[in-house]
């Protein structure tokens, strides 16, 4: 017989296991680790399973009573399970408020009503096969994109239905596979994050002074190639404390973008101090040397980390890669403040109008935090060569 502690005591694995009571009575526990209230019965000759409910919701005690309420009815033991749609239906009741695109949420709805409803949505979901679920993500036809998208989404709601404890395993893992495969498209190279000092050392000795203090500033601000290349002036605020890039410059669709502050850290200050120096006189951060009145271009500072021995390794827009898996990895901010900070896509204005302010102290700690490592493994980097 089950205890309390033992029920507490039950951990996930990888995959679903039961934990026998008595008369029956089990505590099935999914890899997800849900855990409810089971028995399996036999009627007309076919075998079933009832579920009564789920731990904690439903103690010990109240699961004992209801087996035996229902061995005492057999009439009330047969449980058919609830439709592919039903189970879906209640899927994306709890899942679509969590977009904040309403054109996503739509998206969602209607890829399973197009092309999975029509041959699984009136199956009972524990009855459905493997074949029958191939044949819903092929009614795609030749849309790579949307085959996947559907193949996702019923594979989410099987899911939902092992963690709800309605199913105790389901055929709809690794849909994909029998899907023509994604195009990926290859990420910039980016270098490993211990590889970050000898890179700002080589940088630190690049003779063109724009070009290198050019770099530092990617570095130190991982912004994107476009935004920090149009750099002006009067775009630094606060005395110099934050550089806010405009709509117009950010990645988006034309109407939908917003502007991205950057709080700039005391490394980054003193490099921008030092292009003011240079390039005071121009309305341009980034004024080139070659071509006064405009911007740098994108293949100097390509170029340049090419020079440097770089040439497939590193990228100006793999500063944002380094940054992000640094941050990530090493640091305790909260994924939510690196998001914003890398300016990553966020479709919803009033929500991001929201999130730039609630995270705005956040975020200067952060690309203080930032200035600081970069520093570190620079000094680190020029103690090794010494």
């Amino acid at each position: 017989m089950l205890t309390i502690k033992a029920i507490e005591a039950a951990k996930p694995k990888d995959k679903g296991y039961k934990l026998a009571d008595t008369g029956g009575l089990y505590l099935f526990v999914t890899p997800a680790g849900g855990k409810s209230w089971r028995a399996n019965f036999s009627k007309d000759g076919k075998q079933g399973t009832k579920t009564y409910g789920r731990w904690p919701a439903m103690s010990l005690p109240d699961a004992r009573k209801a087996h035996l309420g229902s061995k005492a009815e057999p009439e009330l033991s047969a449980r058919t399970t609830p439709t592919f749609k039903a189970v879906a239906k209640d899927w994306l009741h709890k899942h679509l408020p969590s977009l904040s695109n309403p054109k996503h949420r739509g998206q969602v709805e209607a890829t399973l009503e197009r092309f999975a409803y029509p041959t699984i949505g009136d199956r009972p979901i524990g009855d459905i096969r493997r074949p029958e679920l191939v044949k819903a993500v092929n009614a795609a036809g030749s849309r790579v994109e949307t085959a996947h998208r559907v193949a996702g989404r019923i594979t989410a709601v099987f899911n939902y239905a092992l963690d709800a404890g309605i199913l105790e395993a389901h055929p709809a893992a690794n849909l994909t596979r029998v899907l023509t495969p994604r195009k990926v498209k290859k990420p910039m190279p980016s270098i490993p994050p211990a590889e970050a000092g000898e890179l700002m050392r080589a940088i630190a000795g690049y003779p063109d002074l724009v070009t290198r203090l050019g770099l530092e500033l990617a570095a130190h601000t991982f912004v994107r190639v476009g935004e920090l290349l149009g750099m002006r002036w009067d775009e630094l605020k606060e005395d110099g404390l934050i550089w806010v890039v405009p709509a117009d410059r950010m990645k988006g669709k034309p109407g939908r973008k917003l502007p991205h502050v950057v709080p700039l850290s005391k490394h980054a200050r003193a490099i921008v101090e030092r292009l003011r120096e240079l390039n005071g006189d121009s309305e341009l951060v980034l004024d080139s040397p070659a071509r006064p009145g405009h911007e740098l271009s994108e293949n100097t500072l390509l170029f340049a980390l090419y020079r440097l021995g770089y040439r497939g390794r590193m990228t100006v827009h793999g500063f944002r890669a380094l940054a992000s898996t640094v941050l990530n990895e090493q640091s305790d901010f909260d994924g939510e403040v690196i998001e914003r900070q890398l300016a990553h896509k966020e479709t919803d204005a009033v929500k991001a109008a929201y999130n730039r302010a609630q995270h705005l102290a956040k975020r200067r700690e952060l690309m203080e935090w930032w200035g600081k490592w970069l520093a570190q493994q620079l000094a680190a980097s020029r103690k090794r060569a010494t």
